[in-house]
This record gives C-alpha cells, sequence and structure tokens, in this order.
C-alpha cells in the first residue's frame, strides 16, 4: 500500500529537483542546492529500501548497503537547510563540515562490504530479501547493525531539537505586520518540514522495536505497516509541497543580518536579524531601469538579467515585485509589454504595421501569449480594444 506513496514521492521529488537545479533561467539560492540534495539522496534511500522490498537487489548487490551511510546526510541536510532559509546564508561555511562526520564514519564503517566479492555480497543480499527483519540484524560493517540504528535515531531527534529551536526562535524574534503572510508561508513549510522528520523519528523508533522483538509481541499487521506508511507519507507530503507552492522557495529576503559587538567584557560580535520595510528606493530603481532600458522589448528576459541591471539580488527582487506591484515577474513584465504595445496603437503605429508585429516587437514570442497577457492586464481581447477606442 505504501509503495504507491513513495513511488508518487519520487516523482514529485525529482520534479521538484529539476525546478531547484536544472531548470533555465531560475537563479539557484544555497538554501535551493541544500534542499535538492536532501531530495536526490531521499529518494535514493527510498529507491534502495524498495528495491530489497521487492527483492530486485538480488541483480544488484553491489547497491547494497549504499544507502545506509546515506541515510546520516539527510539530518544534517534538513537542519543546514532550514538555517540557510532563516539566516539568508549564502555559502556552505568551512565549520559546518562536521555535520558530515557520521556519513564519513559509517561510510568507512561499510567499506568492508563494499570490497567483499560479489558472491558473498549475493549470499547476503538473498538473505535480507527472504528475511528484511535481517537488514537490521546481519552485521556487514565493522560496527553492529543495532549500534547503527541507535546512532541514527539519536542523531535524527538531536538535529530535531535544534531545528525546532530555529524556528520558535525566528517566529519569537521576528514580528512584522507587513510581511507576517509571507513569514507565515516559509515558516509553515519549513515546520511540515521538520514535522516530517519527527515522523521519521517515531516510524524509525517503531521499527526498531518491531526489530529487537522479531514481530513476536506486534503480530498484528497493522502495525507492522505502520512505519513504512509513516514515512512514505510525510516523504510523499514535502515532495509535493512545494510543487504546489512554490513561493515558500523565495524565503525572507527582507530578513537582513547585522554584527553587533556585545562589548568589552565579552569582546564578542554576533549577528543580530533585522526585518526592512521600506523598499522606496529598491522600487524606484526598478522602476527607472524599466522606463528607461525597456528590458521587457527582449523576448529571453529573466529575472536574472533585471537583477544585474538593478542590482538587487534575483530574490529580493522577485519579492519585491510580489509584496509592493502584487505581480509575479512574468506578470509585470507582460504588463510592461501592453502597456508599450497600447501606447504604440494610440500613437498610429497600426496606420503602417499590424498588430502580429506590434506584439513580436514588445517582446511576445507567440500570438497566443500575447492576447492571453493583454485580456489579463486589459481585461479585453486587442480586438475588443481597437473597437471600444475606434483605432
Amino acid at each position: 500500500m505504501f509503495e504507491v506513496f513513495y513511488t508518487g514521492s519520487i516523482f514529485c521529488a525529482l520534479i521538484t529537483v529539476y525546478l531547484l537545479l536544472f531548470k533555465e533561467k531560475v537563479l539557484r539560492s544555497y538554501a535551493d542546492i541544500v534542499l535538492a540534495l536532501f531530495f536526490l539522496f531521499e529518494v535514493w534511500c527510498v529507491i534502495i529500501y524498495l528495491a530489497i522490498y521487492y527483492g530486485w537487489i538480488v541483480n544488484t548487490p553491489h547497491l547494497y548497503k549504499t544507502a545506509a551511510p546515506i541515510n546520516y546526510l539527510l539530518p544534517p541536510l534538513t537542519y543546514l537547510y532550514v538555517r540557510a532559509v532563516l539566516f539568508n546564508e549564502k555559502k556552505f561555511s568551512i565549520k559546518d563540515i562536521w555535520h558530515f562526520l557520521p556519513f564519513i564514519l559509517f561510510f568507512l564503517n561499510y567499506i568492508p562490504f563494499f570490497i567483499l566479492p560479489v558472491n558473498e555480497k549475493s549470499m547476503i543480499v538473498q538473505s535480507a530479501v527472504k528475511n528484511y527483519s535481517t537488514t537490521y540484524q546481519y552485521q556487514v560493517g565493522i560496527v553492529p547493525e543495532s549500534v547503527s540504528f541507535i546512532v541514527r535515531i539519536l542523531q535524527t531527534f538531536i538535529y530535531l531539537i535544534f531545528q525546532w529551536r530555529l524556528i520558535f526562535q525566528f517566529k519569537n524574534d521576528n514580528i512584522n505586520i507587513e510581511f507576517d503572510k509571507q513569514i507565515k508561508e516559509v515558516l509553515r513549510w519549513l515546520k511540515i518540514l521538520t514535522w516530517a522528520s519527527t515522523l521519521f523519528v517515531i516510524a524509525f523508533s517503531l521499527l526498531t522495536v518491531l526489530t529487537l522483538f522479531k514481530n513476536t509481541m506486534f503480530s498484528f499487521s497493522l502495525i507492522n505497516l505502520m512505519p513504512g506508511f509513516l514515512v512514505s507519507t510525510s516523504f510523499l507530503v514535502i515532495s509535493s509541497y512545494l510543487l504546489l507552492n512554490p513561493k515558500v522557495l523565495m524565503g525572507f529576503p527582507f530578513v537582513k543580518y547585522t554584527e553587533v559587538d556585545l562589548g568589552l567584557l565579552i569582546n564578542k560580535k554576533v549577528k543580530l536579524p533585522f526585518i526592512i520595510d521600506d523598499y522606496s528606493k529598491e522600487i524606484e530603481q526598478i522602476k527607472k531601469y524599466f522606463n528607461e532600458n525597456h528590458p521587457f522589448l527582449n523576448k529571453r528576459i529573466n529575472i536574472s538579467d533585471v537583477a544585474v541591471g538593478t542590482g538587487i539580488p534575483a530574490k529580493e527582487l522577485s519579492f519585491i515585485i510580489n509584496q509592493n506591484f502584487k505581480q509575479r515577474f512574468n506578470d509585470y513584465i507582460n504588463q510592461h509589454r501592453v502597456e508599450y504595445i497600447t501606447k504604440k496603437i494610440n500613437d498610429g503605429y497600426l496606420d503602417h504595421y499590424t498588430l502580429l508585429t506590434l506584439s513580436n516587437e514588445a517582446g511576445f514570442t507567440s500570438p497566443t501569449t500575447f492576447i492571453a497577457a493583454f485580456k489579463k492586464i486589459e481585461h479585453c481581447s486587442p480586438s475588443e480594444y481597437l473597437i471600444k477606442n475606434k483605432v
């Protein structure tokens, strides 16, 4: 039953990774990259799990246990992602390498298994396929699998504490009425991601108990299905959430940080957050750039081009357009194109050229997109506009 959820999760997660890393004309932030890595590693872990569950792994025994050390990357990646969003972090810090020590240690732990001859690996894999519980009992590395189990639970639990702490601390320290909606939407997403991690701890702990008692105390089938159900549904929720709510990826561009000296006695500087609530200077920069340079005439214009032209970071630019002009970037561009077209029409442009030529000159790539944008801006079709204005 939960395999269907896993399949849907993989599909949604891979689409999200594509949007985060590979889609053209998208400016990728450090937080986006961390989140994409989380989804990629999670997908790999799920694929290996399904390969063992259905017995496919017997055909590729060298992939067995490849997901085991990767599991130790997921808690630090979710934590680093939450921190990057809340604190507008721009790049990876060398000090954060220690977060990946468990992954390195357990990767080294499984090297003896990775270098085993194929026939020996095949015997171990076939045993795991016949009895899935041996996956967590049979020792294939230096460290017993039971220890690995406990370390994974403890690691995830510790990161969850710090993750929830970051979210609630930010919420308490940053209350601003004007930007309250964006803060709520992003915090809601971060809470959903953290709740998914919390469900994983619950599911993994339950799986540990079931494995230790070898299902003798828990023969009820629904209890045995519970870990897989919790993990698969939580993964489906977070993998599909961003597809339905892409705006949360904008983060908090209006939150900046400044270094404050705590004083001579402490001799330490800390970064304190402050919220920008006045974008009047940036708004004038955007208006001036569009009025003087007409960047919308470029058919391939994207937000990165405008960011370079205005000197405003892309995510901040996107936020300002959303917040102050109440439009998405593409709608803002199309509004300027339609205004350009209506001005040309009123100046008699159509006495010598066609409407199609004018829409092409204004930056529209096809008649369909031109008509749709015109209707959205002027609330009528181009032909209706010509009749109404008797052009």
